[in-house]
C-alpha cells in the first residue's frame, strides 16, 4: 500500500502557484498560513511554500512539509476541487498533533468560505 501523496494531488508548476497567490483567499491559523482557490483539475491539490527565512534548517522545513502532506492526504476526499498553498508562519515549539489539527481546521474553514 502506497501512503504517499500522488503526483496529481501536488501543485508543481510556477504558473499554478502564481494563479493561486493572486486569485485565492488567504487565511491564517496559529501556526500556518493558507491560500485556497477553486481548482480546474479533477482532484484537490496541495502546494507547499516553506520559507528558509522562517525555517533555517532543512530538517525543520522537511518536517513541516511531511506534516502538511500527511494531513492533506488523510483528508483530501473532503476537499472537492480546491487548490491549497500552505506556508508556515513561524517556528513553533509544539507537537506534531497540534500542527496537524491547526492545518486541518484551516483547510476546512477555507472549504466552507469557498463553498458559500
Amino acid at each position: 500500500m502506497n501512503r504517499s501523496l500522488v503526483q496529481g494531488a501536488r501543485i508543481t508548476k510556477a504558473r499554478d502557484y502564481t494563479h493561486i497567490f493572486q486569485q485565492g483567499i488567504h487565511s491564517q491559523g496559529k501556526f500556518w498560513k493558507l491560500i485556497a482557490s477553486p481548482s480546474v483539475q479533477a482532484s484537490p491539490r496541495l502546494g507547499l511554500a516553506i520559507s528558509k527565512k522562517i525555517c533555517k534548517r532543512a530538517v525543520d522545513r522537511n518536517l513541516f512539509k511531511r506534516i502538511a502532506r500527511e494531513t492533506f492526504r488523510q483528508h483530501q476526499d473532503e476537499f472537492d476541487l480546491l487548490d491549497f498553498v500552505v506556508m508556515i508562519k513561524n517556528m513553533p515549539n509544539t507537537n506534531n498533533q497540534e500542527l496537524a489539527s491547526d492545518l486541518l481546521s484551516l483547510l476546512k474553514n477555507a472549504k466552507q468560505v469557498l463553498k458559500s
